[in-house]
């Protein structure tokens, strides 16, 4: 069986300059190279549920999406997995038999009505013989979707199900809502009810006031709340009104630190002020300072001394006492 055509039209003049666009990216095409492909690629229109491709069928066609979402099924047993997704701007075919010489491996489905250009596989390799430019084109195009594929199969080996519907969004900012969470928790192969609790924290913090970089310290330095012992994520982040997931976040984009170290970070350059002032260290001793600082207790605070200034407390106030007025 061979990949059907559906009904054999010839493009709008407007879907052409979008294909033009596209190729350009890779490599500017001359005009004569334009126009051949005008001559050659068929208007198809695809219908939501309906398939462009299925598992067995000969592709003899490579296919650029004007509008709409496509997606790759590949089966076994009686498992379904999503194996790729399409948007508009993007080429599709069959991953394995592009040239029609073996048959498909897998399905390709619209998940929404879509708009395509189709070429037949002769008439591309006719283009690429007959323009060198061509040719660039199309191995920068199979160089970048070598890369993506790349990039799924060890990111998707390696990360977090948090860190996957992260890149999701990264690479399909402008379809994620348009793709039902069913094909998307199999794209990423995480649970679904996983996925769904990841979007809700995804959706509440959309909803919540952006807390800049400033305004994060300017109620430390105000308030002073990393002296309030066994301060806790949850607590700091009912303090600036937002969520913990969204409040961990901003720490690490802005900070780089987790709350912990953000927090004994806070700590220990509250005890380095105050051992700058000779009448508060004759008030307290050097565990009174922690103590002060919110340390709760001895250990923590000379643990978290030397991790960030590589001294003992002690030995730290002995170099400032021996420091020349």
């Amino acid at each position: 069986m061979s990949t059907p055509l559906h009904q054999q039209k010839k493009p709008d003049q407007k879907y052409l300059y979008s294909v033009f666009e596209r190729l350009d990216y890779f490599f500017p095409l001359p005009l004569a190279a334009k126009l051949q492909l005008s001559e050659t690629c068929y208007e198809i229109h695809v219908k939501k549920n309906e398939y462009l491709l299925r598992k067995g069928d000969y592709s003899y066609f490579v296919y650029f999406i004007i509008e709409g979402i496509l997606t790759g099924e590949a089966t076994s047993g009686k498992q379904v997995i999503t194996s790729f997704i399409c948007v508009q701007g993007e080429f599709v075919s069959a991953i394995e038999g592009i040239y029609g010489i073996v048959p498909a491996t897998e399905d390709i489905k619209a998940e929404e009505d879509s708009l395509l250009l189709g070429v037949h596989v002769d008439d591309l390799e006719k283009l690429t013989a007959n323009f060198p430019e061509m040719n660039i084109v199309m191995r920068k195009v199979m160089e970048l979707y070598y890369k993506i594929a790349h990039h799924r199969s060890v990111f998707f080996r390696i990360g977090t199900a948090s860190d996957k519907y992260a890149d999701f969004l990264k690479n399909y900012p402008h379809h994620a809502t348009r793709i039902p969470l069913e094909l998307v928790a199999s794209y990423l192969n995480i649970k679904i009810t996983t996925l769904k609790k990841i979007v809700s924290a995804y959706n509440r913090q959309g909803e919540e006031t952006v807390l800049s970089k400033e305004s994060i310290e300017a109620y430390l330095e105000e308030h002073h709340p990393y002296r309030q012992k066994k301060l806790s994520l949850a607590q700091f982040a009912g303090m600036l009104n937002v969520s913990s997931h969204t409040l961990s976040h901003l720490l690490n984009l802005y900070f780089q630190q987790n709350f912990s170290h953000f927090i004994n970070t806070y700590r220990v350059n509250y005890i380095l002020a105050q051992l700058q002032n000779k009448d508060h260290c004759k008030q307290y001793s050097l565990d009174g300072l922690g103590r002060e600082a919110g340390f709760s207790s001895r250990s923590s605070f000379f643990y978290e001394f030397k991790r960030q200034k590589g001294i003992t407390p002690h030995n730290y106030l002995q170099q400032q006492e021996n420091l020349p007025l």
